[in-house]
């Protein structure tokens, strides 16, 4: 990791978000890197205890989540920030204030990443379209607390996304613990959403800009044609007001609202 990075943590409480970034901390950040985690004063009371982290650099910080409108006010000076979102929190909200936050860090994305709780998603399918706007804007998904459930049901729950050809990776957490956390942290980016791409057709920080070329197009030896005006509404990155989980029709609603999480849990 030679740039700085900063990786999302999304998830209802009780997701087990604790033990997943204690792991991703502990075996997936070099000795010599100095990691941050920023968890929510409410998950911190919710979890009872802070993540317990080994990693003798880990510096451990809370923060305030107020709503969208008060978004996120911290500056982290680690190597490498993990942001646990608050596990109450209408994801769309978080995501949106995190993007606005991370505009002005300093730092890469990383990944985001969802830490899914299949018990309580398949005992309530009303947590399955607040999960839906997680795993829209994430590179990994992290199959936790599943003592409740088959086999049978973590592949129909794979099978949903990938019916809509998600290209996120789905890897199962075995009593908070990953079989890979490098691999997990790798900065590749595998998420649908295109807010946290930057559009640089000239090669920029984001995602390769190729990719978005019709497989028909030459490069080198053949002169391009100039784009149609059209084709330029592709290039979404950067932009909330043009991701379906954050459009809003009107100041304070959304087009696509969530359920209250809250409510769901108890």
């Amino acid at each position: 990791m030679s740039e700085r990075l900063v990786y999302l943590i999304l998830g209802s409480k009780g997701a087990g978000q604790d033990d997943v970034v204690s792991d991703l901390v502990d075996f997936g950040v070099a000795d010599d890197l100095k990691p941050q985690v920023f968890v929510s004063e409410d998950d911190v009371s919710a979890w009872g205890v802070e993540p317990t982290i080994h990693h003798k650099q880990v510096g451990l910080n809370r923060y305030s989540w107020q709503g969208f409108e008060a978004g996120l006010a911290f500056e982290p000076t680690g190597d490498v920030v993990f942001v646990v979102a608050d596990g109450l929190a209408d994801p769309a909200d978080f995501v949106e204030a995190f993007f606005f936050w991370f505009q002005e860090s300093g730092y890469e994305i990383g990944r985001v990443i969802t830490v899914a709780d299949c018990d309580r998603i398949s005992a309530d399918k009303r947590l399955l379209p607040w999960y839906d706007c997680c795993i829209h804007f994430s590179d990994i998904v992290l199959l936790s607390n599943r003592q409740t459930v088959s086999n049978k049901w973590i592949e129909e729950f794979k099978n949903r996304y990938a019916k809509e050809y998600y290209p996120c990776h789905f890897e199962l957490v075995k009593k908070g613990r990953l079989a890979n956390p490098s691999f997990t942290l790798e900065p590749q980016p595998r998420r649908i959403s295109k807010l946290f791409d930057e559009v640089d057709v000239s090669g920029g920080n984001g995602v390769d800009a190729l990719a978005y070329l019709d497989d028909d197009v030459e490069i080198g030896g053949v002169e391009e044609e100039e784009p149609e005006e059209d084709d330029e509404e592709e290039f979404e990155g950067g932009d909330p007001s043009k991701d379906p989980f954050l459009a809003r029709v009107a100041k304070a609603r959304r087009d696509r609202p969530l359920p209250d999480v809250s409510k769901l849990l108890g």
